[in-house]
């Protein structure tokens, strides 16, 4: 009777599948969308949250959804979501910036957007070691200094507008300041449109896409591979087996697992996640890629009080941060700086006419994260009225949502940019899979960053999903 006690309970804390995929994000539902075409259905998902779609996360509110991560599809040609969704995808027609406004006011032209866009297309053809931020620098001063030498006004504006430059470009690389990506790159830009959209459908869709459930939900059941609230804390390769065990005490056994976690995840947790260790190499690679994050705060109003501008960039003068000091006592402040001075840019959803999606980056992005609701709601409130407020009557928004991607153990973060120190195919080392004694591939991996072209986007990240099922499909067909 014993016995049969012990081999009750062994069986009931221990589950056995072919494949575990640690991930519901874009790379692990690609990855799992893939194997069920193939008729792979001998395989389980473990996700640490509470919903699928990683650092996709649209929020319905409004007249449509709004996606608190991923928002845009970058580019067209050869890019697998535009591909993959190009019936249902909106192209803005202001995809550049509509409107600056400075010192209170909307600034005419000269604005410096062009300026800055300029600077940015050489920066592409850089080869030298050096940071954004250092080659940015150097030929912004070199432009405005000859072009505007003589106008004290416009020299004043653009050495303010240097912050705003440093924040477009963070946003856009997901780092914390400018001197950490690299300006060589081996990132692939996709012809076409840079910032399509859902059109209030949500990043979300595809997702459905990926399971052939849109536009009719008459694809998978993913919901049967599928187990929420897995927060996966050990990985013991164990020759030819993976034990998989979780923070609430459940283990899983599998023949092979897909990690598709952050590039965050692995910094933070790599040396007590694998056992044995992740070797040099890839640990290396793990260290050298850069990763950082992005906050996206979500507005809704009771009006669109905004009407007839729809992308906004705020150049803050030297006086208005001084107020923000003065007026808003709450919130991190660091090397002089306020919090609210990073806040650089709102635009309207799209096809969410009461909706304005925000953008604050910087290197106080995880202490602004810790904010409460009501402080996000009054700093950045206080900021749209200095911001606006002679040309709109700026309004206390319904509600206020803002992401917390870096102070959320599950991503660390958001997405993956090159440093001058990663250049040389750190990508391509932590896609790389672990052998088994018998030389298949027993751990693989996947996600954003473990895309040699196309790291830091969703395209990139379904890629290596597909990738690494591929590999499996391989392996199990022989």
């Amino acid at each position: 009777m014993k016995w049969v006690i012990i081999c009750v309970f062994l069986v009931s804390c221990s589950s056995a599948e072919k494949i575990i995929i640690v991930g519901a994000g874009a790379a692990g539902i690609a990855a799992a969308s893939r194997l069920l075409d193939h008729n792979i259905t001998d395989f389980r998902i473990l996700e640490a949250e509470d919903r699928i779609g990683g650092r996709i996360n649209s929020l319905y509110l409004g007249n449509g959804f709004a996606d608190l991560g991923a928002q845009y599809i970058h580019g067209e040609k050869d890019n697998l979501v535009y591909n993959l969704a190009k019936d249902y995808v909106k192209h803005d027609k202001n995809s550049e910036y509509s409107s600056v406004f400075y010192g209170g006011s909307r600034k005419i032209e000269p604005n410096l957007v062009n300026e800055y866009s300029s600077v940015m297309d050489e920066i592409a053809d850089i080869e030298d070691a050096l940071t954004i931020g250092e080659v940015f620098q150097a030929r912004y001063n070199s432009i405005i200094q000859e072009k505007y030498k003589n106008d004290s006004e416009m020299v004043d504006y653009s050495k303010n507008f240097l912050r705003t430059a440093e924040s477009m470009v963070l946003s856009v690389e997901g780092a914390s300041r400018w001197l950490k990506p690299s300006a060589k790159t081996n990132y692939k830009e996709c012809e076409g449109d840079q910032v399509s959209s859902w059109g209030g459908l949500g990043y979300k869709t595809i997702l459905d896409i990926l399971l052939r459930n849109f536009p009719n939900k008459t694809g998978y059941n993913i919901e049967k591979h599928l187990s929420l609230g897995k927060t996966v804390s050990k990985i013991t390769q164990l020759n030819n087996t993976i034990k998989i065990r979780c923070e609430d005490s459940s283990e899983y056994d599998a023949d092979y697992v897909v990690f598709t976690p952050s590039l965050g995840v692995l910094k933070n947790d790599h040396k007590k996640l694998f056992e044995p260790n992740l070797d040099k190499v890839k640990v290396d690679a793990i260290e050298k890629l850069g990763f950082d994050g992005v906050m996206k705060i979500i507005f809704e109003f009771s009006n669109s009080w905004w009407k007839g501008v729809d992308d906004i960039l705020f150049v803050w003068t030297e006086e208005q941060k001084k107020d923000m000091m003065r007026d808003i006592s709450f919130g991190p402040i660091k090397n002089g700086e306020h919090w609210l001075s990073w806040f650089y840019s709102v635009g309207e959803a799209p096809n969410n006419s009461n909706v304005l999606i925000g953008w604050l980056v910087g290197p106080m992005v995880p202490d602004v994260e810790k904010l409460t609701a009501e402080e996000m709601k009054n700093g950045t409130l206080h900021a749209m009225k200095k911001a606006f407020g002679r040309n709109f009557n700026v309004t206390e928004p319904v509600k206020v949502i803002h992401s917390k991607w870096c102070t959320n153990p599950h991503f660390r973060g958001t997405y993956s940019y090159e440093t001058v120190n990663s250049l040389n195919h750190c990508q391509d080392t932590l896609s790389q899979p672990i052998n088994g004694i018998d030389g298949k591939p027993r751990i693989l991996f996947a996600g954003e960053a473990t895309s040699p072209r196309r790291f830091s986007t969703v395209d990139g990240a379904i890629e290596t999903g597909f990738r690494e099922a591929d590999r499996l499909v391989k392996i199990l067909k022989l």
